[in-house]
């Protein structure tokens, strides 16, 4: 439901009438909530949008983060935004996308007296300053997003095309590609430091993304398909459930992991090559998750990325307080499931080496 609460009433209306009004009546008091808070947002994003009329374009391209939902692609940006060089979208400013410039100032004095949670899928602290990811600020500022299927998830079908944009009409393309880049530049615009990103969808969309900046690195982030399909159907248990604003109907939980995948990453191995070797960087995981350190610094060498001995110190000291961390426990993939993965994701599994 956070994927929506920044919405502004015209978007919310459309988003209503496009699934019929189709909601669960359990979630009624919050449906009344958000169309009350949507009509504010609605008033100040008209404010809000005065005040970027002409704001300056990103100085650097943006460097992404890679990789399908809990390949380890938060543990990898949390990392690496320890470096003062980087700027990326905090929490708050992806749920409040339209409005967030207003309120910044007020806001994070605030939160910083509020209590930090965790999040429900792997107990990774959810502090509203924490980095976020953009494309939950793209749901609401455009609808055309896989996430908006999360509150919807009867329409599932309907938003999961927004993942790679290939069967999309250009012009719907294009109408995401100025709303995206603009809310870049306002991430930015206080500051010339290089955006470091990271949205699972992007590694479905490689090619839009270069379109629009030809000079951005990328850093993929790979890990064992089935410790994947694992975390994520916690995501799918969790979050995602949470999310819901229908009552599910003829949701199939393990299908649509095992069909996601396959089309995030047809759309990934389709496009890698597009990427310039000097911009690009692949990592395991397992392998990350060993010795972070160096392969952070592994990365720094691969991207020409400046000044790792200046951010190793903090680098190490952010990953003294992540000592007592504890990861979720998953449960067992049924055979039959297990027999499906193999046949589905083999050739995924070759392209990373690892033994199916």
């Amino acid at each position: 439901m956070d994927s929506l609460l920044g919405i502004t009433f015209y978007k919310w209306f459309e988003l209503l009438k496009k699934n019929r009004f189709n909601i669960s009546m359990k979630n009624l008091i919050f449906i009344l909530g958000l169309t009350i808070m949507s009509t504010r947002t609605a008033y100040y994003c008209k404010k809000e949008n005065k005040k970027i009329k002409n704001i300056k374009k990103l100085k650097k391209d943006p460097i992404f983060i890679l990789g399908h939902w809990r390949s380890g692609t938060t543990f990898l940006h949390n990392l690496m935004i320890q470096d003062k060089n980087f700027i990326y979208p905090k929490i708050f400013e992806v749920i409040y996308p339209a409005t967030f410039l207003r309120v910044r100032a007020k806001f994070v004095e605030k939160i910083k007296e509020q209590e930090v949670t965790n999040r429900p899928m792997d107990n990774v602290k959810n502090d509203p300053m924490l980095p976020g990811e953009e494309e939950f600020a793209m749901a609401a500022l455009t609808l055309k997003s896989p996430i908006v299927g999360w509150a919807f998830p009867n329409n599932f079908d309907f938003y999961e095309k927004y993942l790679t944009f290939d069967e999309i009409d250009k012009l719907e393309v294009e109408e995401w590609e100025k709303e995206y880049d603009l809310y870049l530049r306002k991430i930015s615009i206080d500051s010339d430091k290089q955006l470091i990103l990271k949205s699972p969808v992007n590694t479905a969309r490689i090619k839009y993304l270069l379109k629009l900046y030809p000079n951005a690195k990328f850093i993929n982030i790979h890990r064992n398909p089935f410790d994947v399909f694992t975390s994520t159907k916690k995501l799918h248990n969790t979050a995602i459930k949470m999310s819901n604003l229908q009552q599910r109907k003829n949701y199939d939980i393990d299908s649509r992991i095992i069909n996601t995948y396959k089309k995030v990453y047809d759309s990934y191995f389709n496009s890698i090559n597009l990427i310039p070797k000097k911009n690009f960087v692949d990592i395991s995981f397992e392998e990350f998750e060993k010795s972070p350190v160096e392969i952070i610094n592994h990365i720094y060498k691969e991207l020409s990325l400046p000044e790792f001995s200046k951010m190793k110190p903090k680098l190490i000291s952010y990953l003294d307080t992540l000592k007592n961390y504890k990861k979720n426990k998953f449960e067992e993939i049924n055979n039959e499931v297990k027999t499906q993965i193999k046949k589905e994701w083999s050739k995924y599994y070759e392209k990373w080496g690892y033994n199916v």
